[in-house]
């Protein structure tokens, strides 16, 4: 079962929340609805509620982190979460139909949301560690089509977003999935504009402090990371999350988690 955390929401407003959706359960088979409240009156999200957040969504295989904020910045909010858990804001203003006689606009926009959630989850949402979300957006050099492909599985609020994040993870593969020849075989590995390989399959070691071990609402395995060299092993430079040049000699590698923090 799919996990949605509603983050943000007054505590005055999760007992009518869960009344309503518990009359309509029909419309969110599949789902359970778990809450990170504020203690004010609007919907917020500060500095603890994120990390009450992240901490609970840690805690399922398939969380989806719904932020309701009246907030003007709500930038840091989505810096803190949206890199690790699938995150989307939800339409705040519809929580006063939790106080009217008719909360369907509530639980109808919910549902729909819900609904893309599910087509995220199954068609877009990492299911191992070969796919190419969890390469280093700051640091692999994709081709102009594929560029945006990150952006395009964060995308959300349509559902051709779904399709044509899906496309384009397909269209990733093919585009960056080469043979290379190493030592004694050749094989598959990914392989950016600047023949730079990203190579997952070298020993596990580094374990990444959470919540660093998660992407994509995917759970990534200890120690996983990318030893990034050159297809002619030649030297080499690399950016990593923070924008820093990294410096590689020839024959050399780096090791880079999926986030793009270079391993020492």
């Amino acid at each position: 079962m799919r996990t949605a955390i509603l983050v943000g929401i007054p505590t005055a407003y999760v007992g009518a929340a869960k009344s309503a959706i518990a009359s309509n359960a029909s419309l969110f088979e599949n789902w359970s609805l778990k809450y990170v409240p504020s203690s004010g009156k609007e919907p917020e999200i500060l500095a603890r509620t994120v990390n009450q957040a992240r901490d609970m969504a840690a805690k399922y295989e398939e969380p989806h982190v719904f932020g309701l904020s009246a907030q003007k910045n709500r930038n840091e909010v989505v810096r803190e979460i949206k890199p690790y858990f699938r995150f989307r804001w939800f339409a705040h203003e519809l929580l006063r139909c939790l106080g009217s006689p008719d909360a369907s606009p509530f639980l109808q926009e919910l549902a729909i949301n819900l609904q893309e959630e599910s087509q995220w989850a199954g068609r877009v949402k990492p299911t191992n560690l070969d796919s190419p979300l969890l390469l280093p957006e700051s640091s692999f050099q994709a081709t102009r089509k594929y560029k945006e492909l990150w952006r395009h599985a964060n995308a959300y609020g349509d559902p051709e977003n779904v399709s044509g994040a899906e496309r384009a993870i397909k269209g990733f593969r093919s585009a960056h999935r080469r043979k290379v020849n190493l030592k004694t075989f050749s094989t598959y590995k990914w392989v950016d504009e600047g023949d730079r390989v990203f190579d997952q399959d070298g020993p596990r070691h580094g374990i990444a402090p959470f919540p660093r071990n998660w992407k994509f609402s995917y759970r990534i395995e200890p120690g996983f990371h990318f030893d990034v060299s050159h297809t002619d092993e030649r030297q080499f430079d690399l950016f990593d999350v923070n924008g820093t040049r990294c410096h590689v000699d020839a024959a050399a590698h780096l090791n880079i988690d999926p986030h793009g923090y270079v391993r020492r």
